[in-house]
């Protein structure tokens, strides 16, 4: 930001005040900002993503009246308990390392990055989408959706980036998929719902190519549509199987602004 240390004249001033006021009403347009470090109710465990990822119980968790999805689930099989997820994951997680010869479902939880926004240990959100679902009608529900409990919004803009493990994935290959090369592709498809019918839709490249998002990426959100009520999240890519999408289907959000007026 630019500091004046002097005006000239009156003139200078009155457009200076006139500069900082239409600044103030631009900033005024967005009344709920979510940067994820206010998340009442939700704890993290010492790696540093939600301790309730696998709580059956859990349908979802709400910061400042916005419901974010989560759907967890547990499977007995021969005397042993497995347990999976949907929907997003708050976390705080710094870990960016490569697993690519690991175990990467014990390190799933982390962005590329290694952390939000405004740096490590900032906490954002974790995506897992449930890459069954049909990309080509709208689901009920979408295993990743945001709502908002008061009523209709205006969805302004959010930060977009790779999780540590869809970024490794498509950068190195692994057994379930291929390495990116050149004419691959993965995007990520936000939607806005409005009156049961989607009322818009904007892509995010995660990568192109051999060119795979590593930092937070800006997104605005105007052509989702005015009033609606659900965003919802999808990814499609060019590495498609039998069953689906190949490649891990993961991303990350942080600052979520929405206006409520």
């Amino acid at each position: 930001m630019k500091t004046f240390r002097f005006l000239r004249n009156g003139a200078m001033m009155v457009l200076a005040l006139a500069a900082m006021t239409a600044c103030s009403d631009d900033d005024n347009d967005v009344d709920l900002k979510i940067d994820f470090n206010e998340m009442s109710g939700v704890a993290f465990n010492n790696d540093g993503y939600w301790e309730d990822v696998y709580n059956t119980a859990t349908d979802g968790f709400s910061i400042d009246g916005v419901t974010f999805s989560h759907q967890a689930s547990a499977t007995e099989w021969e005397g042993y308990t497995y347990y999976s997820w949907y929907g997003f994951c708050p976390s705080k997680s710094t870990d960016n390392n490569d697993y690519s010869d690991g175990d990467w479902t014990s390190h799933q939880w982390g962005a590329i990055t290694g952390g939000g926004l405004s740096g490590a240990k900032d906490p954002y959100l974790l995506g897992f989408w449930n890459s069954s679902e049909d990309i080509n009608t709208l689901p009920t529900p979408p295993a990743c959706c945001i709502t908002y409990g008061g009523g209709a919004f205006d969805p302004e803009d959010v930060y977009v980036t790779n999780s540590a493990w869809g970024y490794y994935a498509m950068k190195n290959g692994s057994a379930f998929n291929k390495k990116f090369e050149k004419g691959d592709w993965c995007k990520l498809h936000i939607y806005g719902v409005k009156n049961g019918r989607i009322s818009g839709k904007v892509d995010v490249m995660l990568a192109n190519g051999t060119d795979i998002l590593s930092t937070w990426k800006h997104v605005d959100l105007d052509a989702l549509g005015d009033r609606i009520d659900m965003i919802y999240f999808q990814i499609t890519s060019s590495d498609m199987g039998a069953w689906g999408m190949n490649n891990p289907a993961y991303f990350c959000l942080d600052n979520l602004e929405i206006d409520l007026d």
